[in-house]
């Protein structure tokens, strides 16, 4: 599910580069104006998913997911016109594609925690975890394959990327059909009666009083971000270089997933090293951690003088665990600081501040990409997680002195 999700991110630049022939300095820009659509779609629908579920049972809700991505890349690679109405289909194409990611995030963690019982609920979400990094860490590299492979077997490159959408459409619509009849409803849900959203925002908001909560706030702002920057600008960075370099565009997408997998996989253990470290010590040392490494991943990418270079390897083991650090210490944070009163709203606010950040990293890191260089979003996340260490720092500092002198 991960991995369908993701795909949009991955076969983009190929999209852009061999299918619609965007200009290359308007990549950047519209990548981020379709990362804005996505998460917009999503903060606006998961609610809505999550209280049809509990209506209807998983099942429908899971399967309607992967439905609406196949429909999102059958149309995808079918856009055509003037920029100005490729770009108006091809958010349209995108509002399918986030419904059905807004859906499948909702069930992923829906059906992993109300499945379960209890004697084996931690062994199936410890099961779950592995097969998402496993999906992670080998599809999107098959994916980014498959543009050569049919140009190897005779199919000219803009058929060939179109038939790769429909091929992962065609996953998709297999994944609907598996889940709609082969998932039990599952048990009952207990409903409950709803804050209302701005009631929820009062009480989030009233709990950033408190200076970890607040750096809470601003580490989902931070970690959310580095993890949509890889997905959506890696290898469109790394595809624009390998054209550089005389490679097709079919080529270079292979050399891009490759590292795009490298960072996946380095990602996946450091979440079990990490999360074993954070259970150790304070969540603010963590987080404080956290942010060096991703500062080190993302700065390093700026060092590279070829980015496909045999250095690439290094510096995306540290993005990997980079991001992994980032995203596992401002979770562990928020849910230590979250009081008991309102902890419902505050985790509410924590997801909609990383849902921002998503969105400003896509504008900023779209207009750095065009206007500056396509390593620009790497190193607006690296100046971010600098930041973001020396506000962690502070805090240190004022609460540890407020609570000696307490």
């Amino acid at each position: 599910g991960i991995a369908m999700m993701y795909t949009v991110g991955i076969l983009q630049a190929y999209l852009f580069n061999e299918i619609l022939r965007i200009p290359a300095n308007e990549q950047g820009s519209l990548t981020g104006t379709l990362l804005v659509t996505q998460e917009l779609v999503v903060v606006l629908l998961v609610g809505l998913a999550g209280a049809i579920s509990d209506r209807l049972g998983r099942p429908p809700v899971f399967a309607a997911g992967f439905s609406l991505l196949a429909i999102g890349y059958c149309l995808y690679p079918l856009a055509s016109g003037a920029p100005d109405m490729v770009t108006v289909q091809l958010v349209l194409f995108r509002l399918f594609i986030a419904s059905g990611v807004a859906c499948i995030n909702v069930m992923l963690t829906s059906v992993a925690n109300d499945y379960p019982v209890d004697a084996n609920r931690s062994r199936m979400i410890a099961a779950v975890f592995v097969f998402n990094g496993l999906g992670i860490g080998s599809l999107p590299r098959v994916v980014g394959g498959l543009p050569q492979r049919f140009i190897e077997m005779g199919l000219d490159p803009v058929a060939a990327g179109r038939v790769t959408y429909w091929c992962v459409a065609g996953v998709c619509v297999f994944l609907a059909l598996v889940l709609l009849w082969g998932l039990k409803p599952g048990p009952p849900v207990r409903t409950t009666q709803r804050e209302p959203l701005l009631a929820t925002l009062r009480i989030g908001l009233g709990a950033a009083r408190m200076p970890r909560v607040a750096l809470g706030y601003a580490a989902a702002f931070v970690s959310r971000a580095d993890l949509a920057v890889v997905s959506q600008f890696l290898t469109l960075w790394l595809v624009r270089e390998g054209m550089a370099q005389g490679l097709t565009v079919a080529q270079a997408t292979v050399k891009a997933t490759t590292f795009y997998v490298v960072i996946q996989l380095f990602a996946l253990p450091w979440a079990v090293i990490f999360g074993i470290v954070l259970d150790r010590i304070d969540r603010l040392i963590g987080l404080a951690i956290g942010m060096t490494v991703a500062f080190v991943g993302y700065a390093s990418l700026g060092m590279l003088e070829n980015p496909l270079s045999n250095a690439m390897y290094i510096a995306a083991a540290f993005v990997g665990a980079g991001e992994m650090a980032a995203n596992i210490s401002a979770t562990s944070l928020i849910g230590k600081e979250a009081p008991e009163r309102g902890r419902g709203a505050v985790l509410g606010l924590f997801s909609l501040f990383g849902a921002i950040g998503i969105m400003v990293v896509g504008v900023v890191g779209g207009w750095l990409f065009d206007n500056w260089k396509p390593v620009g979003p790497f190193l607006y996340m690296a100046a971010s997680n600098a930041t973001l260490f020396l506000i962690t720092l502070l805090t240190m500092f004022f609460t540890r002195k407020t609570a000696a002198t307490v």
